[in-house]
């Protein structure tokens, strides 16, 4: 089947199931990693403070200035703590060579601020690329979750039918009778048979409806773009020439063991002939696709992309 099918892109639906399937483990790994690495940021901004500290005291010329106690003891006002803790010797010195060895210490200082603060923006910058892995993990999960909510819920309501094939039910197609093509309505549109090719149908959408009654025409277009990205190709269409998608599963009959149909193969947007084999709790049509390489399988395809055989 898969050398059958066109390069088409898989469409939004299938490519939404797929963010679902993420593992939500990974979350605690995302978030252990932007605690660590947040951590690092008051580290550094210490660092940063004391070299600014440093610098200041640098440009002063601050002294060390000795103060004699009532004991005759001196007492040291320290306050080049700041610069002595660093290992800088302020002293005021008219020296040129000392002059120069102050520049050379402010010049080492400012290095340092600017190779903290660089750190702290990749740091940042790290931690907003995180937070977004982690909303796209979390709302994968959520996904997740809620789509598994829904099939559970509809599998607990909907009792398990494998009908025969005299069942009377099954004779009605994939949508009610009353239902009318609407603008942005989702249909299985026939393309032009090309010379020695079978007839093939693929999703589109209807964007444009001309005329009424038995002069009414359709104007429909392919929703994937194209291999430019530009909007999918638009075709003109009669009431023949498509097939009304439903927009729900719900309610939709169950067609009997052996009927053939038109289903959209996963991951494309391609229709193809198809052999029913059974229908699951949730409606979810079994089928056998015309044409599969694998002999004997069965591939699971959503009750409302299964349409009733065109006559």
């Amino acid at each position: 089947m898969s050398t059958r099918i066109r390069s088409r892109p898989a469409s939004s639906q299938f490519l939404s199931s797929q963010a679902a399937s993420i593992d939500s483990s990974g979350e605690h790994e995302v978030w252990s990693k932007i605690y660590t690495e947040l951590r690092k940021l008051p580290e550094l901004a210490t660092l940063t403070e004391n070299a600014k500290i440093a610098m200041l005291k640098l440009e002063a010329g601050n002294r060390t200035e000795s103060v004699s106690d009532n004991d005759g003891n001196d007492a040291v006002d320290d306050g080049n703590e700041e610069g002595d803790r660093l290992g800088l010797k302020i002293e005021d010195h008219e020296d040129p060579r000392v002059v120069l060895a102050k520049l050379d210490q402010l010049k080492e200082l400012s290095e340092k601020q600017l190779e903290y603060a660089q750190s702290e923006k990749k740091i940042l910058e790290q931690a907003r690329e995180d937070v977004s892995i982690l909303t796209a993990l979390r709302q994968a999960t959520e996904a997740a979750t809620t789509d598994n909510k829904r099939k559970k819920r509809k599998a607990e309501e909907t009792p398990l039918v494998e009908p025969s094939k005299n069942s009377k039910k099954a004779r009605s197609g994939s949508a009610a009778p009353t239902d009318v093509p609407s603008i942005g309505a989702q249909v299985a549109f026939r393309l032009k048979k090309q010379k020695g090719a079978e007839v093939e149908w693929i999703q589109c959408e209807i964007t444009k409806i001309m005329g009424e009654g038995n002069k009414i025409r359709f104007e429909v277009q392919d929703p994937e773009p194209d291999e430019n990205n530009n909007p999918g190709q638009s075709y003109k269409a009669g009431p023949r020439d498509i097939l009304l998608i439903p927009e729900s599963s719900t309610d939709l009959p169950v067609y009997p063991i052996g009927t053939r149909v038109l289903a959209r193969y996963p991951e494309t947007t391609t229709f193809y002939r198809a052999e029913v084999m059974g229908t699951k709790r949730d409606g979810t049509c079994r089928l056998k696709f015309e044409g599969e390489e694998e002999v004997g399988k069965e591939t699971e395809v959503e009750r409302r992309l299964v349409l009733e055989m065109p006559k």
